[in-house]
């Protein structure tokens, strides 16, 4: 597979798994850190995230960012990690088939990425 693609999937699953973590109905560690999201500020809080994603997504596009790139990729590795590590902590809520299934394709798919093309 060709490292755009494997790039490509990567952010999918990690933004996917993002989006689902805010649209997450039931309390987590940063709602209870806050006090709560109304249906107003769970609103705000994803609308939010639409130009930091598509900024992210455009600087890694544009030209040859390398960097952005092998970071976002370095990152869902260790993503999967930290979310191993508290997987057992009482406000942790990612026990789901579906978060746990894009956290590990993440994961999977920025490894594959690092991976030299040579090894590949």
């Amino acid at each position: 597979m060709r490292p755009d693609s494997l790039y490509r999937l990567t952010a999918a699953c990690l933004i996917t798994h993002e989006l689902e973590s805010t649209l997450r109905q039931s309390r987590n560690a940063f709602t209870d850190m806050l006090g709560g999201f109304s249906s107003l500020d769970q609103q705000i809080f994803l609308w939010a995230h639409v130009p930091i994603v598509l900024g992210l997504i455009l600087l890694a596009e544009s030209g040859n960012r390398a960097t952005i790139r092998y970071g976002l990729c370095v990152f869902a590795v260790v993503h999967v990690g930290l979310h191993w590590f508290y997987r057992n902590q009482p406000v942790y809520d990612f026990g789901s088939l579906a978060s746990w299934a894009l956290i590990i394709l993440a994961g999977i798919f920025g490894a594959a990425y690092l991976v030299p093309a040579k090894a590949r």
